[in-house]
């Protein structure tokens, strides 16, 4: 039978949500990594033959099974995964509760990633500090919705001792905020949550951030801040 195989990027925090999970689930893959500004042909015709979209931008994550189900998309991937061997599972049986754990994952979605990339993305002094004022904003959502929602017992992760999906499809965002944020725009994420008192994300950032599978995942600082220079608008004079 043929091996599983994974299609992946060092820079991009969605392929590394099905990376860590199929880590976490203790499944044999082979990674390929690919060069995502400069794609080659293998890549994107296994791309296309997935996505009927043609003019679509070939993208990570692909994973192909043993069994030759092919599949993109990085949380489809989690989900499939999660369905196929729950052996190890990264949802809860109860329904509230993966509930709750999909309601993060969205929450994260759409506070801090596009807080994150506006800021980057800031031309000016003023353009900065709004898009800081945001993240900070982001920031005190994300740190009341893991103090509603989240278990406040037993442990630091969204459901306290229980790793699950919650910090599997954000933690690559974390990471690389932590390094192109002061690389850019000179904020250090760690201190706005300490500045702020946010102390229920705080714990939930370090026990993230220290999961054997996201350091197994983790770009380095220089490939991070080489790879998302890209999405930077220079700062005017």
């Amino acid at each position: 039978m043929a091996s599983r195989v994974h299609y992946d990027s060092k820079t991009c925090p969605y392929a590394q949500r099905s990376w860590i999970t199929l880590l976490e689930k203790g499944l044999p893959f082979e990674i390929r990594l690919v060069d995502l500004n400069d794609k080659d042909e293998e890549f994107v015709k296994r791309y296309h033959s997935i996505n009927p979209d043609q003019a679509a931008p070939a993208k990570v994550p692909i994973l192909i099974e043993p069994d030759g189900t092919q599949l993109i998309e990085s949380l489809v991937i989690c989900e499939y995964l999660e369905q196929r061997y729950p052996q190890v599972p990264l949802l809860p049986a109860d329904a509230v509760q993966a509930a709750k754990v999909r309601l993060f994952v969205d929450a994260f979605s759409a506070q801090l990633t596009p807080a994150l990339f506006g800021l980057l993305r800031a031309a000016d002094a003023e353009a900065v500090a709004a898009g800081k004022a945001k993240l900070e904003s982001a920031l005190k959502v994300l740190d009341a919705f893991l103090t509603q929602h989240g278990s406040q017992e037993g442990g630091d992760y969204f459901l306290g001792p229980t790793y699950s999906l919650a910090e599997v499809a954000t933690v690559g965002f974390v990471q690389r905020s932590l390094s192109a944020l002061p690389a850019f725009r000179g904020v250090d994420l760690w201190e706005l949550v300490r500045q702020n008192k946010l102390g229920r994300l705080e714990r939930w950032m370090e026990a993230s951030l220290a999961r054997p599978s996201a350091q197994q995942t983790r770009p380095d600082e220089e490939v991070t801040v080489n790879g998302w220079r890209k999405f930077v608008t220079p700062l005017a004079n």
